[in-house]
């Protein structure tokens, strides 16, 4: 069975997407199931990229709620400070031009959020910011799966697992294709010293991620980085986080586990060559800026005895 799925706008009739599917016909359900979430995945950034451009085409002053989102959506899936900064003051807008309308409050949470927990701001800058834009956006639509995964980005920066684990499987219930929330739930376990867990989430949200131009793809590698450095096992963490740097450099957290992976290798000078790369691009890293991330006691002592070896400053 060949299937052919397309994404059409349809003010002008071009063509954003399509794809082609090649099936065998031994379970129509299994099938229909399989495109329904590959075709789900794989619009995502073309839909983005395509209202983002539409919204270019109006006046700052005639967008509206959803073009608002939609523009700053496009500007955070470039997943870089600048940009991040740039969703932010976009996101702050219609938030004010639109105080009733909720995925502008919990976009606008999570960016922030985000921001804090890779090293664009400083940690704890916008807590209070954010509690208020999630529980905000809750209470507007308490279905609503990234108010759920704002609320958990904010429990997991409070060092409340548990509570973040609650609003990610939230999330989940709410919509168990959600990559984000699965990778999210994964970073969370392995905070908590569940490493162990945390490995099954990151796979299912690779699995979830099916399109080749999702850059949030470099959260999962990263994750998978970390369950394998924690547990040692330092050839295979060395090389996911390499694939999480190159997928997305500016998502540092693939670049921090090269580091430490290396160093406890013993490739000093390798280590000290990444550490080199991560100081460019996050001047702020130091111990004390490592030790604000939430990791469990003993997770954080072998984190930073790595990035140590590797050169970190203090």
């Amino acid at each position: 069975m060949r299937i052919t799925a397309q994404l059409i706008e349809s003010g002008s009739g071009g063509h954003i997407w399509a794809e082609q599917y090649d099936r065998e016909l031994t379970d129509i359900f299994a099938v229909q199931d399989e495109i329904t979430a590959r075709v789900a995945a794989a619009i995502q950034p073309k839909l983005w990229a395509a209202e983002d451009a539409r919204g270019r085409r109006r006046s700052a002053d005639d967008l509206d709620a959803w073009d608002l989102v939609a523009r700053a959506m496009s500007h955070q899936w470039k997943l870089t400070p600048v940009d991040s900064e740039t969703a932010v003051g976009i996101l702050r807008q219609a938030v004010q031009r639109y105080p009733d309308y909720a995925p502008a409050h919990n976009l606008l949470a999570f960016i922030l959020g985000l921001a804090a927990s890779v090293g664009w701001a400083p940690p704890g800058r916008d807590d209070k910011l954010i509690a208020e834009l999630a529980a905000r956006a809750v209470e507007l639509d308490p279905d609503d799966t990234w108010a759920h995964e704002a609320l958990g980005q904010l429990a997991v920066s409070r060092r409340q697992t548990d509570e973040a684990i609650r609003h990610y499987r939230a999330a989940l219930d709410l919509n168990p294709n959600l990559a984000s929330a699965q990778a999210s739930l994964g970073w969370t376990l392995i905070f908590g010293g569940r490493s162990g867990e945390a490995l099954a989430c990151f796979e299912r949200a690779r699995a979830l991620r099916t399109s080749p131009r999702d850059p949030w793809t470099a959260f999962d590698l990263g994750g998978i980085a970390a369950v394998h450095y924690f547990a040692a096992r330092y050839p295979e963490a060395i090389k996911w986080a390499r694939q999480a740097a190159q997928v997305r450099s500016g998502l540092l957290t693939g670049q921090r586990f090269l580091c430490a992976s290396l160093a406890q290798m013993g490739q000093i000078e390798e280590a000290k060559a990444a550490m080199r790369t991560l100081l460019q691009l996050q001047p702020n890293i130091t111990v004390r800026w490592v030790q604000t991330l939430p990791y469990a006691p003993g997770l954080l002592a072998h984190h930073l005895d790595g990035l140590r070896k590797a050169g970190l400053p203090d």
